[in-house]
Parts: C-alpha cells; sequence; structure tokens
C-alpha cells in the first residue's frame, strides 16, 4: 500500500514563522512543533508532510484574515505543501469572508468544509475547488465517557448510509475527515468510492457557542454569552481534564470546543487502517 499522506494543522498564525526555516516538513518536525512525539507513532521518523492545514474548524472569530491567508500560502509554497483552508459552521458573514479567501487559493488547495451551506456556495462559487467534509459533518457518538461499544450502536456512523453518500456526490466531495471514537471497529472506515482522512492524535466531541476561557474576564451580561468580541484568549490556553472517563479517556478543552486524546487501542486501529489503505491521509494537530 502506498504510504499515507500527511498534514500538519495551524490555527494559530503566530506559529507559521516556527516553520518557515525548514527546507522540508518531516515527522519529527511535526513532533516538535506540536510538543507530542507519542503524536507520532504511526509514522517512521523520516516520514514528510504533504498537507499544511490553516484556520480553524471550530470558530468563526479565528477565521484567518488576508494577511495571515497569505503567509500560509507563501509557507507551504515554500515547504512544496498543499494547503488547506479549514473552516468552521458559518454565519453568513463569514461565508463572504470564506469566498473571498478562496478566491487567493493556489492551484491545488482544497477547503475543509464543517458546513453543508458552505460546501454548496463553494460549489457554485468555485466549482473547481476541492472540498473536504470535515469531521463535524460526520455525526457519531464520541463521547469519551460512554462505558462500553453498546451505547454506540444507535449511531455507528453516517456515511455509510444512502443519504449521506448521495449530499457528498451532489457537492463533488471526494474526501472525508473522521475521528475515532471510543471502542471504534474497522467497519467504521469502509467507506467505499472516497478517499478518508484521520485526525489524530485528538478527537474532537463537541463544540458550541461559548468560549470558557474568552469569559472569564467579562461582567455581567456579557459572561458566557454568545457575539461578544473576540480577543482570541483561546490560543493560549488549554484546560485538561482533572479525572479520566470510565474508558479511561481523558477530556480537554480549548476555547468552545472539547476533545480527548486517542489511546493505545485507537492508535492501533489507525495504523491497522493506514496499512489496509483505508485511511489515505493522517492529520497532525494539538488540541
Amino acid at each position: 500500500m502506498p504510504a499515507p499522506e500527511i498534514g500538519l494543522a495551524v490555527v494559530d498564525p503566530r506559529r507559521l514563522p516556527a516553520l518557515s526555516a525548514l527546507p522540508v516538513l518531516r515527522a519529527g518536525d511535526i513532533a516538535e512543533f506540536l510538543g507530542d512525539d507519542a503524536a507520532l507513532e504511526t509514522l517512521p521518523a523520516d516520514a514528510a508532510a504533504s498537507h499544511l492545514y490553516f484556520g480553524s474548524e471550530f470558530c468563526e472569530h479565528l477565521f484567518p484574515d488576508e494577511a495571515a491567508l497569505e503567509r500560509a500560502i507563501e509557507l507551504s509554497g515554500k515547504l512544496g505543501l498543499s494547503l488547506v483552508l479549514a473552516t468552521p459552521a458559518a454565519n453568513d458573514a463569514l461565508v463572504a469572508k470564506i469566498g473571498q479567501a478562496a478566491a487567493i487559493l493556489p492551484e491545488g488547495a482544497e477547503i475543509l468544509v464543517n458546513d453543508w451551506g458552505v460546501a454548496r456556495f463553494l460549489r457554485r462559487a468555485y466549482p473547481r475547488l476541492p472540498l473536504v467534509a470535515g469531521r463535524q459533518l460526520a455525526k457519531m457518538i464520541k463521547d469519551p465517557r460512554v462505558p462500553s461499544a453498546a451505547w454506540l450502536k444507535p449511531y455507528p456512523g453516517s456515511y455509510g448510509t444512502p443519504g449521506h453518500r448521495r449530499l457528498l456526490e451532489r457537492l463533488g466531495i471526494g474526501r472525508i475527515e473522521l475521528d475515532v471514537p471510543p471502542f471504534a471497529t474497522p467497519d467504521l472506515y469502509s467507506v467505499d468510492g472516497i478517499d478518508l482522512s484521520v485526525c489524530l492524535p485528538y478527537a474532537y466531541v463537541a463544540k458550541g457557542r461559548i468560549c470558557k476561557i474568552g469569559s472569564l474576564r467579562r461582567e455581567l451580561p456579557e459572561k458566557f454569552a454568545p457575539g461578544r468580541s473576540c480577543h482570541r484568549e483561546c490560543l493560549g490556553v488549554v484546560e485538561v481534564g482533572a479525572a479520566a472517563s470510565s474508558a479511561g479517556l481523558v477530556s480537554s478543552a480549548r476555547g468552545n470546543s472539547t476533545f480527548y486524546r486517542h489511546d493505545a487501542a485507537m492508535a492501533a486501529l489507525v495504523r491497522d487502517m493506514v496499512a489496509q489503505g483505508r485511511v489515505t491521509r493522517l492529520v497532525f494537530s494539538g488540541v
């Protein structure tokens, strides 16, 4: 089987200069960037990245401005990487910004969409632009508190259903991204006729409109309320759960989103899925 493509996800534009001195982005560089050697157990040490993900999947306030996007475009070209612009669920104002960003993306760039409306808009406005369905569009149970695999049976995954596949085909989406839920089994990654990426070593659990860290210093009634101004406080703080779940998973939170780190069984499943050719891209990120 061919080696998988490798992506590094970057949200904070202030971190891009840390990559600019590199001639090529290898697995060891990704580990150093993330501060996480154990994250790369699925890769040989000399593996080289193929994609740079830039932007946030989870928060409209973290969508990059034009200057930051141009820096990411320049960096991806310098490192020989394909750029993937990550986008969250979007209101009308953000849809317009996404359209403006799409207009300056280089040849071969992709947009990661987590909003069916954004996907529809982009397919009509930029019919040749490759779209990737983000993990928020893949409906599955990922609560780290579930005690057994039986809890996942009511909703084992969505992309195997005819309705979801017809929607992907209508939107011209040829790649999907998935997380690894607790008690995941190989059948979750048996999605024929479409390319599959897996995000690691953290899985997304849930997101909302309330940013906890951004609300702490606010006065009432702005505290824990949507629509407030954003100073991107979340980029500097990660909240780590104090207690493990019954499955042994520890949750972490950044801004408006909650994550958990893969355990040994999840990591082993990803390695197996790569070896079998079911997973063709690995996307590495921090929380």
